[in-house]
């Protein structure tokens, strides 16, 4: 019988999520790659990350300060005033997670985030995708397409478009280059 992991306490700190505990960080980082590592022990976790956890009830995260806890809701909406898009990437994060990705942002790569294969850890290899997100009927332009394709292309990764639609589902769409 599989042991119960108990809940992580994280902390909301200046707008990020911190797990300060080292061995909670650890754990966290060693079982699905989340966060970031600090110096001492600490894990910074992206706003998708923690709100993914905290829906997964994997984490409990207390108000620095106050050390109420917050939930999903109210921490969403906190993160919400920064990034307006916020809720459109987390559907996509929550549905890479589920289907076994590791998940990192991607912001060097112009991108909302890069991808591993299943079995795969980032710093022990590289990411196979980039992925995009977009609402249903977002409108782009074919340079906007071929910037996109042309990073992916020149970093050695697949661009994917996650287009979420009303209902919150995702599809993907796979774009590359061809050279005539």
């Amino acid at each position: 019988m599989e042991t119960e992991i108990p809940v992580i306490e994280a902390y909301l700190y200046r707008d990020k999520v911190m797990v300060w505990e080292e061995a909670q960080a650890n754990q966290l980082y060693q079982r699905g790659a989340y966060g970031k590592p600090l110096s001492g022990g600490k894990l910074q976790l992206a706003p998708v990350e923690a709100l993914y956890l905290l829906d997964g009830g994997k984490i409990r995260v207390l108000d620095r300060e106050t050390t109420k806890a917050i939930n999903f809701r109210k921490l969403s909406a906190k993160f919400a005033e920064r990034d307006p898009d916020l809720m459109l990437k987390y559907l996509v994060y929550s549905d890479l997670r589920s289907r076994g990705y590791i998940v990192k942002t991607g912001l060097k790569f112009g991108a909302h985030f890069r991808v591993y294969d299943r079995g795969e850890k980032p710093g022990e290899t590289h990411s196979k995708y980039i992925v995009h997100t977009l609402p249903e009927g977002c409108k782009l332009t074919p340079t906007e397409f071929a910037r996109a394709v042309r990073l992916a292309h020149s970093v050695r990764k697949t661009i994917l478009w996650a287009v979420v639609d009303d209902e919150g589902d995702v599809t993907y769409y796979a774009l590359t280059r061809e050279r005539p």
